[in-house]
């Protein structure tokens, strides 16, 4: 037998040995991959020891199906009797499937689901776009219902601007999971393969799949076996066989990224043929550091078990295509290439696979036809500061407007600008000149020139007026509701185009001009302005949608 009970217990052995030998580069590894899958510190550590590819999958699948179907027929139930029509409350927990169900309900208008059995799981975040997001996915344990519960609370509960930008979230969302959550296993992977052999083996292998232009066809045959295995589940027993049937296939990837979808699919079926069983017993003899790692709160997992069960998952895989290679038929015997990992003892080097190089997209900026890195005179730079002004002032006021139907005039003065967005884009193309020709750089920069502008505005309005003219709380990664990442990724990316195409077009349109009339017009500005800003000083502008009942 391939993986009798001496070689299990070897395996677990060999396993032990692989992650004391680089024990804390093994647990930076596995808590790095942990934080990118579960999306942050308090996601990071497994709700169970093997997350999705695991015994967990095995172990819940039966109970998660019984209480989906439970649930089904309890909401049927109240249906029939309630006659009532769909809708998401909030604070009880709800199955996946009540979600898909009242998502479609909500789009073809039909009468099926009491609203008091569908709901959202998480409001630790309550307030924009990307909040919705991650209350649902986090909330549901579950990317695809996420995105469908998140589309389901903005489309059908939110108003027309959520909708607006609702697909933009969801597209992003998307790419990130396709591109990164489900493709960085099998980096993580690869440096287990190589680590057990190579005792210099640097972290940077968790990048394996994005070197030599291997991430679309990796990003794709990792999708393709998510959207199997996620079909294969809805059988309950399907699942549990598919799940160690697909067992294999993110490191037959690592070894081979070149490896062909289908042949992927049919050399984890030959390789765990007769021994999906063995592989179970593996799995659950990690039971016990499942066990642990609840009553220490996690802590076990994160110093030692989760790293000791990804080497132990690592020698399962070589242990059985070392063994069951040569029984292969050529066309798939050929894929299992990379003999340097088979090896029977440790070598003190790197693993040879020679040059490897990231695909990095880059953008290059100099094909644009602007003169981005121009010096701007005093009279542009008034200019540009009006002109940001009035942009934030209407894009405010249009967001605003969307949101309530009601037309506010944004701001603490009473004109129509508003002078963070012309202060915060002046900053940008005066302070960060220096990093123009690196706009990853200019986008970082930007971020924290705006956030700090931002956060200090607020305090400074809140200490002079005791009042709010903007309040983030609530909003995913806010600091002390005067910033959130969601608007300082937004004002990173207006920064971009502030300095790469609007500040530039804007200069060639000012300097059409006059100086003699650009002067006069600078001058009428700033009296206005001037004036507008002592008689706000004396009487804010306030009120609702300015300072209460905010967006």
């Amino acid at each position: 037998m391939m993986l009798d009970k001496s070689i299990r217990r070897d395996i677990r052995r060999e396993g032990f040995k692989n992650v004391k030998r680089r024990f804390f580069l093994n647990i930076l590894v596995v808590f790095i991959v942990s934080l990118v899958v579960n999306g942050g510190y308090s996601l990071s550590t497994r709700q169970s020891f093997l997350e999705d590819d695991s015994l967990n999958s095995t172990v819940t699948a039966v109970e998660n199906a019984e209480k989906t179907v439970e649930k089904t027929v309890e909401n049927a139930e109240k249906t029939v009797a309630n006659g009532t029509k769909s809708g998401l409350g909030m604070g009880n927990e709800y199955s996946n499937t009540s979600v898909l169900v009242s998502f479609i309900c909500n789009t073809f208008d039909i009468d099926m689901i009491n609203p008091d059995t569908v709901s959202s799981t998480s409001t630790k975040y309550y307030s924009g776009v990307a909040s919705v997001f991650f209350n649902e996915i986090t909330g549901s344990q579950s990317f695809v219902f996420g995105i469908i519960n998140g589309l389901n609370q903005l489309l059908f509960k939110g108003k027309i601007a959520n909708s607006i930008i609702i697909f933009v979230f969801a597209i992003i969302s998307i790419f990130i999971f396709v591109f990164l959550k489900n493709v960085i296993e099998v980096g993580k992977n690869r440096y287990y393969l190589e680590q057990r052999r190579y005792s210099e083996t640097g972290p940077g292998e968790i990048l394996f799949p994005y070197k030599n232009k291997r991430l679309k066809h990796i990003a794709g045959l990792m999708f393709v076996r998510y959207v199997f295995q996620s079909l294969w589940n809805l059988t309950i027993v399907g699942g549990i066989i598919k799940h160690y049937e697909y067992l294999l296939i993110p490191y037959i990837v690592a070894e081979n990224p070149e490896v062909g979808k289908r042949d992927a699919f049919k050399i984890s079926k030959e390789l765990m043929m007769g021994d999906k069983y063995k592989a179970f017993l593996i799995e659950f003899s990690m039971l016990p550091w499942a066990i642990l790692s609840y009553f220490t709160f996690n802590l076990t997992s994160v110093f030692f078990s989760d790293a000791y069960i990804e080497c132990v998952m690592a020698e399962l895989y070589m242990r059985i295509r070392t063994e069951k290679k040569d029984s292969l038929p050529l066309e798939l015997r050929k894929w299992l290439n990379d003999d340097m990992l088979a090896i029977d003892h440790v070598e003190n080097r790197p693993h040879p696979s020679g040059e490897e190089k990231l695909d990095i997209p880059t953008v290059d900026i100099h094909s644009l036809k602007s003169d981005y890195m121009r010096s701007y005179s005093l009279l542009s730079v008034i200019e540009l500061f009006f002109a940001y002004s009035l942009a934030g002032w209407l894009w405010e006021m249009v967001f605003y407007l969307a949101q309530t139907g009601e037309f506010v005039n944004r701001g603490m003065l009473h004109g129509p600008w508003l002078p963070i967005y012309g202060c915060g884009g002046v900053l940008i193309i005066l302070l960060l000149k220096p990093f123009r020709e690196k706009p990853a750089l200019l986008f970082f920069t930007t971020v924290i020139v705006c956030g700090v502008v931002e956060y200090f505005t607020s305090w400074i309005l809140e200490v002079l007026f005791d009042s709010k003219w903007w309040d983030y709380t609530g909003y995913f990664m806010n600091l002390n509701g005067r910033i959130c990442l969601e608007g300082l990724l937004v004002f990173g990316m207006a920064g971009l185009a502030f300095t790469y195409i609007i500040s530039p077009l804007l200069d060639d349109i000012f300097t059409k001009m006059k100086d003699k009339y650009r002067w006069i017009l600078c001058i009428i500005l700033i009296l206005i302005f001037i004036a507008d800003f002592i008689w706000s000083l004396i009487s804010p502008n306030v009120g609702e949608g300015i300072t209460s009942g905010l967006v």
